[in-house]
């Protein structure tokens, strides 16, 4: 153990797309940034000082991860926000979601992975698995050839979270997400969360198309 998985409270690499596409380049299976880097990146400008970097994968992805940073130090988020050791050979179920890499003992973190929950052909939505997306649509590449979440998921996850970041996040993007992008996301929390405060808004705004 080494201690708690807030980002605030370690250092962390400056987010860098090329070094993280460079660390990435023997993982031979999708991946993408996500939180908020991946709202401004897909958004192309940099709205708001961002603590941590979050790279989602496939949790089935996991093992070909530790393989492909087996020289890296590895730790996993566990439940009450411990860092534990994550041993190579070690498959980590839900409801642990967070593996946290660095070069070496007391080296800045470079990112978190996030494990994505899917089912077959289509990606999951960890509080709620009847919210889905086809995985070969959860993606988009921004500037620069990054892979990153498309932003209804990355809202999605947000909505669940709900702190002053995030509801930041949601009144920023929400007037420039597409139709489809807009009615995904309030179909997905009138299924998981039906008393949320964003259907109203995204209610709203699908009005004025």
């Amino acid at each position: 153990m080494i201690g708690f998985d807030y980002g605030n409270l370690w250092e962390w690499e400056e987010f860098d797309p090329p070094r993280l596409l460079e660390v990435m380049a023997d993982f031979k299976v999708p991946w993408w940034i996500a939180g908020g880097w991946a709202l401004d990146l897909w958004m192309e400008r940099e709205t708001r000082p961002h603590q941590d970097v979050d790279l989602a994968i496939l949790r089935g992805d996991q093992q070909k991860l530790y393989r492909s940073l087996s020289r890296w130090e590895l730790y996993y988020a566990a439940p009450d926000h411990r860092l534990l050791p994550l041993r190579p050979d070690q498959w980590l179920h839900p409801p642990i979601h967070g593996v946290w890499a660095r070069r070496a003992r007391d080296a800045p973190w470079l990112c978190e992975f996030l494990l994505n929950e899917h089912d077959g052909a289509d990606w999951m939505y960890r509080e709620d698995p009847a919210v889905r997306m086809p995985l070969a649509d959860i993606g988009v590449s921004a500037s620069g050839n990054i892979p990153i979440l498309v932003p209804e998921i990355v809202l999605m996850y947000k909505a669940h979270e709900r702190t002053e970041k995030d509801e930041a996040d949601f009144r920023m993007v929400l007037p420039h997400l597409s139709p489809t992008s807009k009615a995904w996301l309030l179909r997905a929390l009138n299924k998981s969360a039906p008393s949320h405060p964003w259907i109203a808004h995204l209610r709203t705004e699908g009005r004025s198309y």
